[in-house]
């Protein structure tokens, strides 16, 4: 039995409806022609009887019966008149059983005192019409059993490129993504294929992204652990005086500690990956910047840099994860403050334009190193600062979760950077707050 969820279920359902209802008009359509065609002419007959008595003042007595054949030879209708003593506003129509037979009776005003009634016999009609309908539901019932096969022949017909189209990704491996062809499928199953496509493409760049960042994993604690061993080696050839083993403990020591910052970072490369599963929220972002430049605003004052900010004035609720926005900013604010030199400003702008909220930070710093082939790959650094390099790898992984994008670029003047997060927000997400 067909599952209520079952797809070949629903084609055959709406199917079986369709033909079932276009069957049941044009059955129905076909009885009540034939019906009233079948009735319409015999009280077409009554009123062309009733109409010759009257238009050739015929004084018909009271009491007086008499019957009328058709004039038609081939015809052998007749008909019953008999003129009674009643009155009646307009003419009606009975229909009544009288044995085994059914006669239809026609009464009709008739001068001032007097009624025409006329009796015709319709059982011949009546049984035309009854074995007409019994024909009719037999037909259908047929038609009904021939409808459900088709329907189910049909819905498979539909159902075999869904089924194609599973079996083809059911054999798909992890590690061998390979593009679908859609050319052996319906068109209309194009957009459906693009899109699995689609997702076949970023799972790979995921897959690739991942793979980049376990290699670099392992070249960045592979190189600090090398060093440690050497040394430790080289140390305890010989005999080494107290000064040595503590110069060697001591560069160990910035070893583990450069170890420590790698482990974190992956910490939080973790946490971001925990954030990108976090349910979205309606927030205010502009509370959440604020937050941030206040936190900043600080730090500034400790490192004896410049930090100003400039937010957007409209109030802005909108769906989104805020720990992945909180990142990307502060991603951003903690590179500036990085390359900016002391004395150096850092200025964070928020603005709303075109549909895009624009989250924009402007430093004075060092700049983009225009060696790195890709910024945002994984455990790339500038310079010799300090920290794993996964900083704008990890912003760029938030930004493309929250359906947005990152862009980084030299300032005009060659004296710093400018990051921007933009992200498509709905027009009715920016409203008044007591709205």
């Amino acid at each position: 039995m067909l599952s209520k969820r079952s797809l070949r279920g629903d084609y055959t359902k709406q199917i079986t409806i369709s033909f079932v209802a276009i069957l049941a008009i044009f059955s129905a359509v076909l009885y009540a022609y034939l019906y009233f065609k079948t009735y319409g002419k015999i009280q077409s007959k009554f009123a062309g009887q009733v109409k010759h008595i009257t238009e050739n003042n015929i004084d018909y007595k009271v009491g007086q019966r008499f019957y009328i054949q058709d004039i038609n030879p081939l015809q052998t209708d007749t008909l019953l008149v008999e003129v009674l003593e009643s009155k009646t506003q307009k003419a009606h129509f009975i229909k009544k059983r009288v044995q085994e037979k059914v006669l239809y009776i026609m009464i009709a005003p008739y001068e001032q005192d007097k009624i025409l009634k006329i009796t015709k016999d319709i059982t011949r009609e009546v049984e035309f019409l009854d074995a007409l309908l019994k024909g009719v539901l037999l037909v259908d019932f047929f038609a009904f059993i021939l409808i459900q096969l088709f329907a189910l022949a049909f819905s498979n017909i539909l159902y075999k490129p869904l089924q194609n189209l599973s079996e083809t990704l059911s054999h798909l491996k992890e590690h061998d993504l390979e593009i679908l062809n859609g050319e052996r499928l319906p068109i209309e199953f194009q957009p459906l294929v693009l899109s699995i496509n689609d997702l076949l493409e970023r799972i790979k760049g995921y897959f690739a992204t991942q793979k980049q960042l376990f290699i670099g994993i392992a070249h960045e604690l592979k190189t600090p652990l090398a060093v440690m061993k050497t040394k430790s080696e080289v140390t305890l050839i010989k005999d080494r005086d107290c000064a040595t083993y503590i110069n060697v403990l001591k560069e160990n020591i910035q070893s583990i500690n450069a170890i420590n910052a790698i482990i974190k970072t992956l910490l939080e490369l973790g946490q971001q990956e925990s954030a990108q599963f976090e349910k979205s929220s309606l927030v205010d972002v502009g509370k959440i910047l604020q937050g941030i430049a206040d936190n900043f605003t600080i730090l500034s004052k400790k490192e004896g840099k410049f930090f100003s900010y400039q937010l957007h004035a409209e109030p802005l609720q909108i769906k989104i994860k805020p720990t992945l926005l909180t990142q990307i900013v502060q991603n951003f604010l903690q590179n500036a403050f990085k390359f900016t030199p002391n004395g150096k400003s850092i200025f964070l702008k928020s603005e709303i334009q075109d549909e895009f909220l624009r989250i924009t930070v402007i430093d004075e710093g060092c700049g983009i190193d225009s060696e790195l082939d890709d910024i945002y790959a994984p455990f790339r650094r500038a310079g010799d600062k300090s920290g794993a390099g996964l900083g704008l790898f990890l912003a760029k992984s938030a930004a493309n979760a929250l359906g947005g994008s990152i862009s980084l670029q030299n300032r005009t003047d060659k004296s710093g950077t400018i990051a921007v997060f933009e992200l498509k927000i709905q027009p009715k997400q920016v409203k008044e707050m007591h709205s």
